[in-house]
């Protein structure tokens, strides 16, 4: 399995409400995604960052996510994400779990 994690800075409540009601629903939208395992969404306790951890089969089925069209409407059809923040990402091998 191949985990991703993206940290998400936050700069404000308003910021950190927004980010949330976006990622409503995406679990059930990334079912979708050849290749997907699972999503979440975690918040730090002092609320200074978001992370969205996704997990994949494969690492390739990720970087062909990426690729694709439900990726680019995922993200504002931007590189980054959709608030032209360049991603902060992370990248696993799942070796237990």
């Amino acid at each position: 399995m191949y985990q991703v994690n993206n940290r998400i800075a936050i700069q404000s409540p308003e910021q950190l409400h927004h980010l949330i009601e976006r990622f409503q629903g995406a679990d059930l939208r990334m079912q979708k995604v050849p290749g997907f395992i699972s999503f979440r969404l975690l918040k730090t306790e002092d609320e200074s960052r978001l992370i969205v951890e996704s997990v994949f089969e494969r690492k390739e089925d990720f970087i062909n996510w990426t690729k694709s069209e439900a990726f680019a409407q995922a993200h504002g059809g931007k590189r980054g994400d959709s608030e032209g923040r360049q991603p902060d990402l992370e990248t696993f091998e799942v070796l237990i779990g």
